[in-house]
C-alpha cells in the first residue's frame, strides 16, 4: 500500500508542476496543441498508478519531456506566422452582418441548434441583431451585437495580421497609412488594437518594463 501511495503522491507533484507550467488555469482557454499534451500526460500517469510493476520514470519522464515539447511550440508560435497558423488557427467567422456563415459551420462541423444555443447562453435570441459571431480557438462562441464596436488585434509582435484587417474592412495600405499618422513603427509594435476608427497600442518598450 506505501509504494502505491508514494508513487501516486509523486505523479500527482509531477503533474502539477506540468500544469503550472504551461501557464494555463482552466480547461477552456487550452488550445488545440495543449488539449492533446493533457490527454497524452493523463495515459501516461495512469500507466504507473493502474500497475506497481511499471517503473515510475516511466511516467515521470514523458510528461516532463510532453510539457518542455508543448511549451516550445508555444514560444515558435509567437514567433513564426506558419507555426501560428498551423497550432494557433485564427477564430471561424459564423455570423457576418446578422447572416449565417453556412459553409464555415459545415467545415467547423457545428450545428445550427449547436450555436444556437451558445448564443441563447451569451442572452442573444435573434442572430439578426449580431454584427459578428466567431468560433474562436479554443472552441469558444464570442459574439458581438450591432451596436457593440468590433475590435481586433492587427499587429501582433511586430506582425500584421491581415486576416483582422479584412474582417475590419482595411487593408495593409490603411495599416501603413494609420501608423504613419500616429507616428509608429510596425517592428516597435508589440499590440495594436482597432475598430477601424480608434487605435490602441502597446509598444515593446512597454513590455520590457513592465
Amino acid at each position: 500500500m506505501f509504494p502505491i501511495l508514494t508513487r501516486t503522491f509523486l505523479v500527482y507533484l509531477v503533474l502539477i508542476l506540468a500544469i503550472r507550467l504551461t501557464g494555463k488555469r482552466q480547461v477552456g482557454e487550452m488550445q488545440l496543441s495543449e488539449l492533446i499534451t493533457a490527454f497524452l500526460i493523463s495515459e501516461v500517469a495512469a500507466t504507473p498508478l493502474s500497475d506497481p510493476d511499471v517503473p515510475l520514470l516511466y511516467a515521470i519522464v514523458p510528461i516532463l519531456l510532453l510539457i518542455t515539447v508543448e511549451i516550445i511550440v508555444s514560444f515558435v508560435t509567437t514567433k513564426s506566422s506558419l507555426f501560428k497558423r498551423l497550432f494557433d488557427p485564427p477564430p471561424t467567422v459564423l455570423i457576418e452582418g446578422g447572416k449565417l456563415n453556412v459553409p464555415a459551420l459545415a467545415k467547423q462541423r457545428l450545428s445550427v441548434d449547436e450555436l444556437l444555443s451558445s448564443l441563447r447562453l451569451k442572452d442573444v435570441a435573434d442572430i439578426s441583431t449580431l454584427s459578428y459571431c466567431f468560433l474562436e480557438h479554443n472552441g469558444q462562441i464570442s459574439a458581438f451585437k450591432g451596436a457593440d464596436g468590433l475590435t481586433l488585434p492587427v499587429v501582433v509582435d511586430g506582425k500584421e495580421n491581415t486576416r483582422f484587417l479584412k474582417l475590419l474592412g482595411k487593408d495593409t495600405a490603411w495599416l501603413k497609412k494609420r501608423l504613419r499618422t500616429d507616428k509608429k513603427k510596425m517592428e516597435n509594435i508589440f499590440l495594436m488594437t482597432t475598430d477601424g476608427q480608434a487605435a490602441f497600442y502597446v509598444e515593446k518598450e512597454e513590455t520590457r518594463a513592465a
